[in-house]
């Protein structure tokens, strides 16, 4: 076991944690993307004077920031809305002290996601509630009701439908959504899925017209022109490639999240995360920043992790888990990170996203695959918040290495 660790390191798969005292810049709030007010907020919450529980006062406060301001319109109301044209949010807070965690998915109405998680923490012994349900559970907290839509959002998604509904999440079924908006329906005869790679067609859609939409109206044409700007300035912003034909995701702004990090004096760590999910989502359609180990996961004892990107993709590997795990083991919060994001691509073609990592001595670290990352930041010598730039990974040169096996089942 310690010859396999000494390779490791040699290797350069896994690193120590920065030499610095450990504490030393407790404490600490970090956030994915350059969402510099949410910054802003954890830290007050995080050093009022009065907070009996500052990390998880500081992933609440600072997330309930970027639901107001709509952060990058990924965030909060208003912004990327389902096939419907509701906009639905997900959230999650883990307490890394209890391991206990509370979420919601697919939430309606409520305009504070991760304030209604932390909710679900508090007064039940369940983790995720969803839709609905999860409506009325916020309500009957005392939370009050709003419309998440809005005339932007309205005309993006009208824009989305005279565009014939696309990019879609769609695939294998009839009327063929490359070009046509649904209701949707297995092809006739058909009773199981095509082939991996296999995509649909009209050649199996026996009888059944596409539903074209109406010619859009001006201000739909107006909105959409209006819609494509902006999707360019949010592409600028976050330096992601202007073509990603090849990724899962239906548009380069589809969808992000902010995940926060935060870590008291004592050293009891929070992790969090909320989204408005992704664009034209398929409705109840629930992302990773519900699920623990997939949008953030937090251990006192090790240190926290947040994700953005592909939150689909990111429910099949758990990128947030791995990384802490990955620091139990010794690693360093970069090369936690890392690793992570390698996984992933090495599997999935295409695939864009990035995990923001802190050791439980506040040491952080980051690793992006698809895009440019950027992630914010405040510590007790910090001198304010400042803003770190990460690249992107470079493929791998050769085949992914084979998985080791220690010891013997």
């Amino acid at each position: 076991m310690r010859a396999l660790c000494a390779a490791l390191l040699v290797m350069g798969m896994w690193d120590l944690a920065e030499p610095t005292k450990c504490g030393a810049d407790l404490p600490l709030v970090a956030n994915t993307w350059a969402f510099t007010a949410a910054t802003e907020s954890a830290w007050e919450a995080m050093t009022a004077e009065d907070a009996k529980h500052p990390a998880m006062d500081a992933i609440e406060m600072g997330a309930t920031q970027c639901e107001d301001d709509q952060c990058d319109g990924t965030v909060g109301y208003g912004g990327s809305p389902d096939e419907a044209g509701e906009t639905t949010l997900d959230a999650m807070i883990m307490d890394g002290d209890t391991m206990d965690m509370g979420a919601v998915g697919d939430l309606r109405h409520v305009k504070h996601a991760l304030s209604a998680a932390r909710m679900v923490l508090r007064t039940t012994r369940h983790s995720l509630l969803t839709g609905l349900q999860a409506t009325q559970f916020a309500m009957d907290m005392g939370m009050k009701l709003d419309d998440l839509s809005t005339k932007a959002s309205a005309a993006q998604h009208a824009a989305w439908r005279a565009d014939r509904c696309q990019p879609n999440f769609r695939r294998d079924v009839c009327p063929d959504p490359a070009r046509s908006c649904g209701p949707y329906s297995l092809p006739r005869g058909k009773v199981r899925p095509m082939a991996p790679g296999a995509t649909s067609g009209t050649d199996q859609c026996v009888d059944v017209e596409e539903l074209v939409p109406p010619s859009p109206p001006a201000a739909a044409t107006a909105a959409s022109a209006s819609l494509t700007a902006a999707a360019q300035a949010a592409t600028a912003s976050h330096g992601r490639p202007p073509n990603r034909t090849a990724t899962p995701f239906p548009s380069p702004t589809a969808h992000d999240t902010i995940a926060l990090l935060a870590i008291d004096r004592r050293g009891s760590i929070a992790a969090g995360a909320s989204t408005n999910g992704a664009a034209h989502k398929v409705p109840g359609r629930v992302g990773d920043a519900a699920v623990a180990g997939g949008g953030a996961y937090a251990d006192s004892a090790v240190g926290a992790c947040g994700a953005t990107g592909d939150g689909d993709v990111h429910l099949r590997f758990l990128p947030c888990y791995q990384v802490v795990e990955s620091m139990r083991a010794g690693a360093g919060p970069a090369a936690a990170a890392e690793e992570a994001m390698r996984r992933i691509a090495d599997r999935v073609p295409g695939y864009v996203g990035a995990v923001l990592a802190a050791d439980r001595c506040g040491a952080l670290g980051a690793a992006a695959v698809g895009w440019n990352f950027t992630y914010a930041y405040r510590h007790a010598r910090s001198d304010g918040v400042r803003v770190v730039h990460i690249a992107p990974l470079q493929p791998r040169v050769g085949p992914a290495p084979a998985p080791t096996l220690v010891g013997a089942l």
